[in-house]
């Protein structure tokens, strides 16, 4: 199968086309050379910086651009999306056909470019939708772990303004990047799965691993529990057979923590 993977410079694209070293990297500067009669399968792993924006563009994203490209091909997409595109979990794991309701405007402009790639694609696409994924995002990005791997790098102390007693869903880029790629090499034709772990983890847990691995610093979680989540994942597994345990969620925060000490010398 010829794959290519666009975007793939990115955080989770460089893990994606390590797990994938049969895929063809590209990077978002060579999107508007890539011909879809080329390649059975493109995965695109890139995101556009202001898609969490209200003045975002759906006719100015990069994805949606390499969409129309494809439209006119054979070839079949896989694109990650969010689990923003839902409406509240209630406590219950999120399944693949659970209701779409985003609340930001990120979870709102996914599910526009998700529902572009149905009306440019039809069954050519696929869609996984991603849980929380981490790894050593410092410096420079503004996500859930990237922030609080900035506040321990920086000072010392990582802060939630929810309760840590809160449980989400989070996965560790590289065993994301795996699942990604083993789905690929699967040409499943399934039109939502779900990447992640499966585990609605406290998030303080997941601070404290990431404490722990840096080797000092302290959790201060201020307010209420908020906007808790966790995915059915019981599909993508029984498809890859790629499943993760709570001791594997948190040992790799903490090797995290310990990549980041390094780092921060």
């Amino acid at each position: 199968m010829r794959i290519a993977i666009t975007g793939a410079g990115g955080f989770i694209g460089r893990h994606l086309a390590a797990a994938l070293p049969e895929a063809v990297p590209l990077s978002h500067r060579e999107i508007p050379t890539l011909d879809g009669h080329h390649f059975d399968l493109v995965i695109h792993a890139g995101r556009s910086p202001g898609i969490g924006q209200a003045d975002w563009l759906l006719a100015d994203d990069a994805e949606y651009l390499l969409l129309r490209r494809l439209a006119d091909s054979a070839c079949r997409y896989l694109m990650l999306s969010s689990r923003a595109v839902y409406g509240p979990a209630d406590g219950n794991a999120l399944a693949p056909n659970h209701p779409t309701a985003p609340a930001s405007a990120y979870g709102r402009n996914k599910l526009r470019l998700e529902q572009a790639g149905r009306d440019l694609l039809g069954e050519r696409l696929g869609i996984l939708r991603l849980s929380n994924v981490f790894g050593c995002e410092w410096p420079g990005r503004t996500t859930f772990f990237g922030t609080m791997l900035a506040g321990l790098a920086e000072r010392g102390a990582i802060r939630f303004d929810m309760a840590g007693s809160t449980r989400r869903d989070f996965v560790p880029v590289a065993a994301a990047a795996r699942t990604i790629a083993s789905l690929a090499r699967l040409g499943t034709r399934d039109p939502v799965l779900h990447v992640g772990s499966g585990i609605a983890l406290p998030c303080a847990a997941l601070a404290e691993a990431a404490i722990a691995g840096f080797g000092r610093g302290r959790l201060v979680a201020t307010g209420p529990e908020r906007d808790g989540f966790a995915f059915d994942v019981g599909r993508t597994v029984a498809l890859t057979g790629i499943a993760l345990d709570e001791a594997a969620v948190l040992g790799a925060a903490r090797a995290v923590g310990r990549e980041l000490a390094q780092l921060r010398g």
